[in-house]
């Protein structure tokens, strides 16, 4: 099914809207939606000179900036796939993750350039380009937005999400699960006049993407900042009438440490999601009367799956609310999939609807959607209402500041260290970062936290994954079958 360029349509029914506010500590920007779709049509042309045609796939490796979102209608209009690449990652990461996706060009800023050079010389034929400067000199594309229409069957873009074991995976999405995903989430939480949401995430990642789509197809305004920080966030709020605000607890958690955090007060609503909230967080913000909405959402459903509206917190205490319209929950057996559980049993949550994923990239033979359901490996239940209550993210995975950590990964360095034998990474509850990675490791010699970092970070782990405490045990603890009981030794510590 083909459907006229969102952003096409609203430069015609909304020109002078506001679609974009950029703020960065040094500067303010300000596009309507004509502008934006001029810009567009300028980027276009330099995409087609650098020889990027239909069905390519381009990687995008950029800080949050207006370039970024430019670029993202610039390729729909392309008829290409963006691949978003987290721009903490190592070169050695980011290089299998292209060579993975089969990305040809790779798009830059000044801040990742450093990392692009590295790429460029691991990676042969890739073809860089840096997108600082704005290709002013260009005219108003020749292709015209009459030709813009978007098949919603085509895949949009490519997302790499964390798992419990081996290397990331590749999550593609179509136009059509951005568009439902949108849709559900304005029939849920509603859309006002004058509604401004505030993009504080990183847009590479399917949360900070996800408001860019539903802003441009409810056509309404994004406040958009270079990253989370305590104080651009709450002045945004303050000065911009911001109405709308996605982040992870750690976020709301330091926000409400800042002198101003009244601000928050001025939102209509506050999407909390991206890892588990903590009924202290939750406690706290009923009490300042914040009017926040626990949600439930990944990657492969195109963020949001269920949200707990204001009103429904105080009385569905831990829940992540009902699911968006148009969306369907099971709960499974953990072992046997196709006993669907009763009412209040925990079990695997399975997800079905239009913005769920139709499977990982170059994984056919490791389904994880079968007749449209996405087994999540999530543990959770459902009420008589069908309020959905999730108990467990991915056993194994850490969830850190809303970033995904797998351990395998840190365990697969640690195990290089030739004075390590064993090793063991979990997740440790925190108040700030709702999770930190722990080691425990097995060695003859005394190692301290600085030289397992510095050991760890020199080949080439991302800082945020590194560890945060080392433990030394004489061993770890075993099934009869040989397995590390992962599990006792997250509860050993965390006692």
């Amino acid at each position: 099914m083909k459907f006229p360029n969102w952003l096409s349509q609203r430069a015609v029914q909304k020109k002078d809207a506001i679609a974009i506010i950029y703020k960065s500590p040094s500067n303010r920007e300000v596009w309507t939606y004509s502008q934006l779709e001029n810009e567009v049509d300028r980027w276009i042309e330099r995409l087609l000179g650098l020889g990027i045609k239909s069905g390519d796939r381009v990687g995008l490796l950029l800080a949050n900036q207006p370039q970024y979102m430019i670029l993202v209608h610039a390729l729909v209009r392309c008829e290409t796939v963006a691949v978003f690449l987290n721009i903490r990652l190592t070169a050695e990461e980011l290089s299998w993750q292209i060579e993975d996706s089969q990305t040809k060009y790779l798009i830059c800023d000044e801040f990742t350039q450093l990392t692009a050079n590295s790429l460029r010389s691991r990676i042969e034929n890739l073809i860089i380009e840096n997108c600082s400067l704005s290709p002013a000199h260009y005219p108003v594309g020749r292709m015209g937005r009459s030709k813009g229409l978007i098949n919603l069957d085509n895949i949009q873009g490519i997302f790499y999400t964390s798992g419990t074991t081996g290397k990331p995976k590749a999550v593609p999405l179509t136009y059509n699960n951005h568009f439902h995903s949108a849709i559900a989430s304005a029939l849920h939480l509603g859309i006002e006049p004058d509604d401004n949401w505030l993009l504080c995430m990183p847009m590479f990642h399917v949360g900070g993407l996800a408001i860019a789509w539903r802003s441009v197809i409810n056509g309404k305004a994004i406040t958009l900042l270079p990253k989370f920080d305590e104080q651009e966030v709450l002045e945004a709020i303050a000065n911009e009438r911001v109405t709308l605000i996605s982040l992870v607890p750690t976020m709301l958690t330091r926000l409400l440490q800042h002198p101003n955090w009244a601000s928050l007060q001025k939102l209509r609503a506050i999407l909390l999601g991206g890892a588990p909230a903590s009924p202290e967080l939750i406690e706290r913000c009923q009490q300042l009367n914040l009017p926040i909405m626990p949600t439930y959402g990944m990657t492969e459903t195109a963020s949001q799956i269920t949200t707990l509206l204001p009103h429904e917190v105080p009385i569905r205490q831990g829940s992540s609310g009902l699911p968006l319209f148009g969306n369907r929950l099971r709960i499974v057996d953990l072992h046997d999939t196709e006993q669907e559980l009763p009412i209040g049993a925990i079990g695997q949550i399975l997800v079905h609807g239009a913005s769920v994923m139709g499977g990982y990239l170059n994984q056919l033979e490791n389904k994880a959607v079968e007749d449209g359901w996405l087994y999540t490996g999530d543990l959770g239940y459902l009420d008589l209402d069908g309020y959905l209550y999730v108990i467990s993210r991915r056993s194994d995975l850490i969830i850190s500041g809303g970033e995904n950590i797998y351990p395998m990964e840190i365990e697969a360095i640690l195990l290089t260290h030739p004075a390590i034998a064993e090793v063991c990474v979990v997740g440790i509850g925190d108040r700030e970062w709702g999770e930190v990675v722990a080691a425990v490791i097995v060695t003859n010699v005394q190692l301290s936290l600085e030289e397992i970092r510095d050991f760890c970070e020199h080949t080439s782990l991302a800082r945020y994954k590194l560890p945060k405490s080392i433990h030394i045990w004489e061993s770890l603890p075993k099934s009869a079958s040989g397995k590390v009981l992962r599990q006792k030794i997250r509860d050993r510590l965390e006692s």
